[in-house]
């Protein structure tokens, strides 16, 4: 009897141990984890898939939401994949939660992109988000063509081609135009890049490549009316940069900008380094001579050549916009006037003609 008792105690005992733990056990909420990486930063994608995986340790998922740009959450049954498309450019988020089969809910995963509109058209191209920066000598030991410094600020992004124009590049638009191919000056053609070019013909090039992949001209041609002057996606006369769609050059504070490493705006004194034979080719290290182009290190963007090799074209005026440089300059801002020199391949020889800084106004009253 009491071996009977003893038995029955103990499996009550068990019983209300285990019914106790299950009474007093709280349930906890699922689990949902990234099962790919998704998009990180800046993408072209026009469609996107985000995958994840979701799990409870007391139970089961019973349900997914999804909800995008911080909208409301969506039922998603238990497919653990989605495929969004048709975001408009910009950034955007996507979030993804697990629901269990008591109601609990996990804390939600999160995917943070921007989606950019235009592809690039040619060759290697960077994409380069605006931004602040302060403009000129900020070293202090410049030339007076880099004063005062000034405060910039691009409110619009651009794309920049990652290595200078080349030869092989330019001479494909003079045959096509039955243009002069520029003499190289006996230092070769190839992958050296393109010198002794006008600025005339330089957005003559621009214009062309524009041309060749469906894009409206951004300049007015040469003895045209109006001509040099920017023209925006509709083919008129404007002075606001963020307007035009085909092919241009930089501004001269968007070619600083992009030198100083654009957001990264790193503080060397050179495009990429402050040890100019490691971003730069000048008479020290070229021999007076012309080099092919992306044979060095990059600046914090990935572009190259920035510093060094030769002067570089510009679709503003430096004389006309040294007047602004006495107050914040905001971008876009109205451009007017132009550029022009017929002048030979001016090589970067020492290194205070290397630095991010320095524009020279090559002004001509032809």
């Amino acid at each position: 009897m009491n071996f009977r008792l003893f038995f029955l105690v103990l499996f009550l005992s068990i019983a209300m141990l285990v019914t106790t733990s299950c009474i007093f056990r709280n349930n906890q909420p699922p689990v949902i984890e990234k099962e790919s990486s998704g998009p990180s930063g800046d993408t072209l994608d026009v469609c996107i898939t985000f995958e994840w995986l979701g799990y409870d340790d007391d139970g089961y998922v019973s349900l997914y939401q999804y909800r995008t740009d911080g909208g409301q959450w969506i039922d998603y049954s238990t497919k653990t994949s989605y495929t969004w498309c048709g975001y408009q450019e910009g950034d955007h988020t996507f979030e993804v939660r697990a629901k269990d089969d008591k109601g609990l809910t996990s804390e939600p995963i999160l995917w943070a992109f921007t989606f950019l509109l235009f592809e690039p058209y040619l060759g290697d191209f960077v994409f380069v988000s605006g931004g602040s920066f302060t403009m000129g000598d900020t070293w202090g030991d410049g030339f007076n063509m880099e004063k005062p410094i000034h405060q910039v600020e691009l409110t619009y992004g651009f794309f920049v081609g990652k290595y200078p124009v080349t030869f092989n590049e330019y001479n494909e638009f003079c045959v096509d135009k039955g243009a002069v191919i520029p003499s190289d000056e006996g230092w070769g053609m190839g992958s050296r890049l393109v010198i002794n070019v006008p600025w005339w013909m330089a957005i003559e090039y621009c214009n062309w490549l524009s041309e060749k992949d469906g894009l409206p001209p951004a300049y007015v041609s040469r003895c045209e009316v109006n001509e040099g002057q920017l023209l925006d996606s509709e083919g008129k006369l404007t002075t606001d940069i963020t307007e035009v769609l085909g092919y241009r050059l930089l501004t001269e504070a968007e070619w600083e900008y992009v030198a100083r490493g654009g957001k990264h705006n790193s503080e060397y004194k050179w495009s990429g380094s402050d040890d100019t034979s490691l971003v730069a080719w000048y008479d020290y290290n070229s021999n007076e001579k012309t080099r092919p182009v992306g044979q060095l290190e990059p600046n914090a963007l990935d572009i190259y050549d920035m510093s060094g090799n030769v002067l570089e074209w510009c679709t503003d005026s430096t004389l006309n916009i040294r007047f602004l440089k006495k107050q914040t300059r905001t971008f876009p801002a109205e451009l007017t006037g132009s550029v022009e020199a017929d002048v030979g391949p001016f090589l970067r020889k020492t290194p205070e003609f290397l630095i991010v800084t320095l524009q020279f106004p090559y002004i001509s009253e032809a």
